[in-house]
C-alpha cells in the first residue's frame, strides 16, 4: 500500500534530520515541499528535475562538470517523484558557483545563496547518495532494490572485457619479449622520497636508465597524463609514510594532478613529474617524522598540521585524543624528542613559509591568519628560526 503524501513528507523530514540531504517533493510537477525550506531557489531544482524527468525508470540520477550528484526517486503511479540534491562529492569553488549560475541562467544574486547552501550542506560519496535513493524509492514505492545492481555498477562484462583484453596482451608481450621492467626502478625512486633524501633523488633522476612503460591509453598525451596520475599517487602515500601531514600530501597531490590535465605536451608532464617528486622529497625532509611512532602520537600530529590556523593548545589536543594533558606532553617528548608546544610553532613558521612563498598574503595577513599575538612577535621567532626576517624570506624565494 502506497503513503499518502502527508506521510510521505513526514518521512522526508526524518531522513534529512538523519543525512542532511536536501530532499523535494513533487506532486503532478508541482514542488509541494522543499527541506530544507527556502535554502534553494525552486527555478534551481526545476532546472535539475527537467533534466531528470525523461527517464522512464523509476530511478535515475547525473553528475554535473561541477562534481554535483542530482538524484529522481519516481512513484510508480507517477504522481509523485522526489529530487534529491544536488550536493557536492568534493568542495566547491567559487568558479564552480559561477558555472552553475551560468549553466542554468540563474540570476546572478542567486551566488551568495547557493554558495551558503553549500557551506553548510555535507559531502555525499556516491555510495551514500545511492543508498538514500534506494531507502527513498522504498518509502515511494515499496520494494527493495540494491542501488549498485539496479545502475550496473557491478557488471560483470566489464571484467569480462578486462580479462579477453589482459590475456591477449599477455600473450602478444611474451611473444615480442616486452615485459613491464619498472618494478625495481620504481622501489628505488619512492624509496628517496619516502626518506626525505633529496639529494639521493636529484642524483638518481639525472640516471634514470631506459624501460618499457606499459600502456595505458591509444592517446600518447593521455598516456602521459595517467602515468603522472598514478605516480603521484603514489608519490602522496610514500610521503604521508615518510611523515608529511595527511592533509598536505593529498591537497598537494591534486594540486599537480590538476596542473597535469592544464598541459598539452607530454616534456612538459614529465618535467612537472620531478618537480613534484623534488616538492614531496623537499616537505618530508623538513617534516622529519621517525616511522613507528605511537598512533595516538601521530593522530595529535594529524590535528596540529590541520589546525595551525587556530590558537590551537596542547589541551585542547589531549581533548581532542582523549588524554590526559600531562600523559599526552611526556609521551610526544618520549617520541619525538621534543616537546609538543615547540612542535606546533614550528608547523606555524613551516606553514609561514609556503604562505610567503606561495600567495600574496602580507605579513600581517600572515601572521593574524596563523594567530601569532602580534606581527612583531611573528617576525622574531620567525628570524630566530630562518636567521632572517619573512620579508627578507620572501624576497629570496623570488630570485
Amino acid at each position: 500500500m502506497k503513503n499518502n503524501t502527508k506521510d510521505v513528507i513526514s518521512t522526508l523530514q526524518i531522513i534529512y534530520n538523519s543525512t542532511f540531504m536536501p530532499i523535494h517533493l513533487f506532486e503532478n510537477g508541482k514542488c509541494i515541499c522543499s527541506i530544507p525550506a527556502s535554502e534553494l531557489p525552486e527555478d534551481f531544482i526545476i532546472a535539475y528535475r527537467n533534466n531528470l524527468i525523461s527517464s522512464n525508470r523509476s530511478l535515475y540520477y547525473y553528475s554535473t562538470k561541477e562534481f554535483l550528484l542530482v538524484g529522481m526517486i519516481k512513484r510508480d503511479t507517477n504522481d509523485l517523484d522526489i529530487i534529491i540534491g544536488p550536493v557536492s562529492t568534493t568542495a566547491l569553488s567559487e568558479a564552480d558557483i559561477d558555472s552553475l549560475i551560468a549553466s542554468y541562467c540563474l540570476p546572478v544574486d542567486y551566488k551568495n545563496q547557493i554558495w551558503d547552501f553549500y557551506d553548510r550542506t555535507p559531502r555525499f560519496t556516491m555510495s551514500q547518495f545511492l543508498n538514500i535513493m534506494a531507502l527513498l524509492n522504498k518509502e515511494l514505492n515499496g520494494n527493495i532494490i540494491d542501488p549498485f545492481m539496479y545502475f550496473g555498477l557491478t557488471d560483470t562484462t566489464k571484467k569480462q572485457s578486462v580479462g579477453k583484453h589482459h590475456s591477449h596482451a599477455l600473450i602478444e608481450n611474451k611473444e615480442h619479449s616486452q615485459f613491464h621492467d619498472t618494478y625495481f626502478f620504481e622501489q628505488q625512486y619512492y624509496g628517496y622520497i619516502e626518506r626525505g633524501d633529496l639529494d639521493g633523488l636529484q642524483q638518481f633522476i639525472k640516471q634514470v636508465p631506459s624501460f618499457t612503460e606499459g600502456r595505458t591509453s591509444n592517446d600518447s598525451l593521455r598516456q602521459a597524463k595517467n602515468i603522472f596520475i598514478s605516480s603521484t599517487a603514489i608519490i602522496t602515500r610514500r610521503a604521508i609514510a615518510g611523515g608529511l601531514d595527511i592533509e598536505t600530501a593529498y591537497q598537494l597531490s591534486d594540486s599537480y594532478i590538476q596542473e597535469a590535465e592544464k598541459m598539452s605536451d607530454q616534456a612538459s608532464i614529465l618535467a612537472l613529474n620531478a618537480t613534484a617528486a623534488i616538492d614531496f622529497t623537499s616537505r618530508v625532509a623538513e617534516a622529519r617524522i621517525p616511522k613507528g611512532m605511537p598512533e595516538d602520537i601521530y593522530l595529535a600530529i594529524q590535528f596540529i598540521a590541520n589546525h595551525v590556523n587556530q590558537n590551537v593548545s596542547v589541551k585542547e589536543i589531549a581533548k581532542h585524543l582523549n588524554m590526559d594533558r600531562t600523559t599526552l606532553s611526556k609521551k610526544f617528548k618520549r617520541a619525538l624528542g621534543f616537546n609538543i608546544s615547540s612542535y606546533i610553532m614550528r608547523r606555524k613558521l613551516e606553514e609561514a613559509k609556503s604562505l610567503l612563498t606561495y600567495t600574496d598574503k602580507t605579513i600581517s595577513e600572515i601572521s593574524e591568519y596563523l594567530c601569532f599575538s602580534t606581527q612583531s612577535y611573528f617576525q622574531n621567532v620567525f628570524k630566530a628560526k630562518y636567521k632572517m626576517t619573512p620579508k627578507e624570506y620572501r624576497q629570496n624565494q623570488k630570485k
